[in-house]
């Protein structure tokens, strides 16, 4: 017998299950079944997932759609390449491109929105949320380069009154230079914007910033632990979704899709695989497909090309997220990047920042995530600001 905050929480699932997903039945699509024991067993979820666990991805990925909305009047404002021909569907901001060389090899192209960084995502749905439900228009962030930017780009489209960019030192030099051009040009749209230089890592100008969310200098907008940033983040997994639909449709070989994702504090994947996993969960084309996901860390925070990711730990929901999902998280080193960098270079003929092309080596050196003719495998390129590029 459940017990009564288990019928609280069954009940909580019941009603938003009923408004996400009212046409389930009438499309044959597998209605998740409650156990005796509190435990789930959802189509393309883990089986005996307890409700604790569920309702928390629930909750994010409601967050999702809703960032979703926010994010579509804008959604060519985001976008460096916007997709309105062939066949890449308009509503995405950056596009699947299919390998050159590798068949079942794909890119989600994060180097294409407007900043050439997915954390254009996060940073608008933070700011346009914030800015919808409280009226702040005083925001704070730290960054070493993309998370800046996406502030900066969201600040330029939504004319918050203030913006301070929170920089440590070891940020590198291009996006430096990137971030203090960006700055003269939201300041010409009448944002108060500024940098301060601080800390000699990341995590040290991380510490200050969050000191600072209690009569500090604005609204703090983590880059991967503030619920809407993740959720910005978490609509390239509703892309993808609507991207891999069709493909899947004409591919009914395919029998596993795996999608490979740098990590820093986690955001970017655990957004990803939450709104990849839900949607898919529900719909027949993913049914006979087992999706599965790994993650990308730096084996050495003091790596020459993972500036992008160089975070100490993951965000703590976030880790919740992976450990929920069942994501591994695999070790990655300078070698690793270099090499994919090289490959991303020929296949696409743009230079990726090295996480990204840490996601190709992985997709191409290790044998489980390999595109073979029932598996595609989908590299997210988190970005293109590349400040070092290895020599051939």
């Amino acid at each position: 017998m459940l017990s009564s905050t288990e019928s609280a929480d069954l009940s909580l699932y019941q009603k938003v299950d009923a408004c996400l997903f009212p046409k389930a039945a009438l499309c044959g699509v597998e209605s998740p079944v409650m156990e005796a024991n509190g435990r789930i067993n959802i189509p393309g979820l883990p089986n005996g997932m307890s409700v604790e666990a569920y309702i928390p991805l629930l909750h994010l990925y409601t967050s999702i759609l809703e960032a979703d909305r926010l994010i579509q009047p804008f959604r060519k404002a985001l976008s460096l390449k916007p997709r309105t021909l062939g066949n890449q569907l308009s509503s995405a901001v950056t596009a699947l491109d299919s390998s050159k060389l590798v068949p079942n090899l794909y890119y989600k192209r994060e180097d294409q929105t407007a900043i050439k960084a997915y954390k254009a995502r996060g940073a608008f749905c933070g700011m346009k949320r914030v800015m919808e439900t409280s009226g702040e228009d005083n925001f704070l962030a730290v960054s070493t380069g993309n998370h800046a930017l996406g502030i900066l780009k969201a600040a330029e489209l939504l004319h918050p009154k203030k913006v301070k960019i929170v920089v440590p030192n070891n940020t590198s030099e291009i996006k430096l230079k990137t971030i203090n051009s960006k700055i003269l040009g939201v300041r010409h749209k009448g944002v108060d914007a500024s940098v301060l230089y601080l800390g000699d890592t990341f995590d040290e100008a991380r510490d200050w910033a969050i000191s600072q969310q209690v009569g500090g200098d604005g609204y703090y907008l983590d880059p991967f632990s503030n619920p809407w940033v993740v959720a910005g983040q978490g609509t390239i997994g509703l892309e993808l979704f609507r991207q891999l639909s069709p493909i899947l449709q004409q591919r009914p070989e395919i029998e596993e899709v795996v999608v490979v994702s740098p990590i820093g504090g986690g955001g970017l994947l655990a957004g990803t695989a939450t709104a990849l996993r839900m949607a898919a969960a529900w719909d027949a084309r993913f049914r006979q497909v087992d999706l599965k996901f790994a993650g990308l860390r730096l084996q050495n925070l003091f790596t020459k090309y993972g500036d992008a990711i160089r975070v100490k730990s993951v965000a703590e929901g976030n880790q919740l997220v992976f450990e929920t999902l069942d994501i591994p998280q695999l070790k990655i080193s300078d070698d690793m990047m270099a090499w994919g960098m090289q490959y991303a270079l020929n296949d696409l003929g743009d230079k990726i920042e090295g996480p990204s092309g840490a996601t190709v080596y992985t997709a191409l050196n290790r044998e489980e995530y390999t595109p073979t003719e029932k598996r595609l495998v989908v590299c997210i390129v988190s970005g293109g600001n590349v400040g070092v590029f290895p020599t051939a």
